[in-house]
């Protein structure tokens, strides 16, 4: 998507193609600079899909020149102009997308930065063109780490990585983001959407999406606990349900007679994740 959009086109699009629920932010006018109206259609939309049974995988895309631009500046100047305080602020947090109960992929091109990084690492995974440009320049803003963005990021290049990346305020490359972890797979611009979408629809087509839902969860439940044995108890228990359920006899039937599964769809009920606080 490269055009710009009408001025009354929604901050944020949302269509459903193969099991692959693709939002686009679509601001390209401003490189999707993020603003309180954006995150709160985001958020909306991310709920949409959570809860439509034709979506088994999203995909997070931006319009035009890149994914996101971090924050608008005429929200910025707001803030400044009010001394700081932020009242229009979107009540959800900002790692919703964790709470959804199906995988979320983030497709990165053009800039990248702060908020948009931020949201970015709140994804399950990240795939980036190579030319893909990603920074958070807190400190040549006088700004600290927003939004929990050194908890995240520390976690996936180490506490050296992302205090480098945090101190020196430099621009990374989607290749560099490869070899350093920050993403999972790195495309050619040209091939990035098509790539990314790819990668969805065959997970959508192949995989259960109770077995999505309960893997992503576990992921993040298990991060947040400090002991080994509650992730193994709380495996355990999963795998007793996991066994008794339709979708394990499905698989093997499947296998059986040479065919591809026929998961059902997720239950509407398990549409939402609740991560636990830290133990």
């Amino acid at each position: 998507m490269t055009g710009d959009a009408r001025d009354d086109s929604p901050p944020v699009l949302g269509e459903v193609r193969d099991g692959v629920g693709i939002v686009t932010l679509n601001r390209p006018a401003t490189i999707n600079a993020w603003s309180t109206s954006m995150a709160t259609h985001y958020f909306d939309v991310l709920e949409q899909m959570a809860d439509d049974p034709a979506v088994v995988v999203i995909l997070v895309r931006g319009a035009g020149r890149g994914f996101c631009a971090g924050a608008d500046t005429k929200v910025l100047n707001k803030i400044a102009d009010a001394g700081g305080a932020t009242p229009d602020r979107e009540t959800r947090p900002y790692w919703h997308a964790w709470t959804i109960g199906k995988p979320v992929v983030a497709a990165l091109h053009g800039p990248c930065y702060t908020v948009g990084l931020q949201q970015a690492l709140c994804c399950d995974m990240r795939f980036a063109a190579q030319d893909a440009r990603i920074a958070a320049p807190y400190a040549r803003l006088g700004l600290n780490a927003e939004v929990g963005i050194g908890w995240l990021l520390s976690r996936l290049v180490g506490v050296a990585g992302a205090l480098e990346f945090f101190i020196s305020g430099r621009e990374i490359s989607g290749e560099e983001a490869g070899a350093i972890g920050l993403v999972n797979r790195v495309f050619p611009a040209d091939e990035l959407f098509e790539r990314s979408f790819d990668y969805c629809a065959r997970v959508a087509a192949s995989s259960s999406p109770w077995s999505l839902r309960t893997i992503k969860h576990q992921a993040y439940a298990d991060l947040m606990t400090t002991s080994h044995t509650a992730a193994f108890e709380r495996s355990e228990a999963l795998m007793q349900e996991a066994l008794r359920g339709a979708d394990f006899a499905e698989a093997l039937a499947a296998m059986r007679e040479k065919r591809p599964a026929a998961f059902v769809p997720l239950d509407p009920a398990l549409a939402r994740i609740d991560i636990p606080p830290g133990e």
